[in-house]
C-alpha cells in the first residue's frame, strides 16, 4: 500500500522529510507492514532504506486524486529504463 508521509525513522536515524505540495512525490512511501505505533516500509524516491518506521499519526492515506496522478508517473533507477508506478 502507498501513503504520504512526513516522519520516517530508520535504524541510522531519522530520515523525514518535510511535507511538500509541490513535490509530493518525495513523501510517497510503500508500506508493508504495521506495528501498533507505526507502519513499516520504504520511501518510494530516495536511497533504498527499508523497514522504515512512519509514525501512524503523521502517515495518511493517498486521496482519490493523488492515486491518479501517481499512476501517471514513472520513476527511475540510475541509468536503467524507467518504471511506470502503480499505486493503490
Amino acid at each position: 500500500m502507498h501513503m504520504i508521509a512526513t516522519k520516517a525513522i530508520h535504524k541510522l536515524g531519522d530520515i523525514s522529510r518535510p511535507l511538500c505540495p509541490e513535490e509530493l512525490m518525495e513523501n510517497l512511501c510503500y508500506i508493508s507492514g504495521e506495528d501498533d505505533e507505526n507502519y513499516i516500509g520504504s520511501w518510494v524516491l530516495g536511497f533504498g532504506f527499508f523497514n522504515v518506521k512512519f509514525p501512524k499519526e503523521t502517515t495518511r492515506k493517498l486521496t482519490q486524486e493523488e492515486i491518479d496522478f501517481f499512476n501517471t508517473q514513472s520513476v527511475r533507477i540510475n541509468n536503467q529504463p524507467s518504471v511506470r508506478l502503480k499505486v493503490d
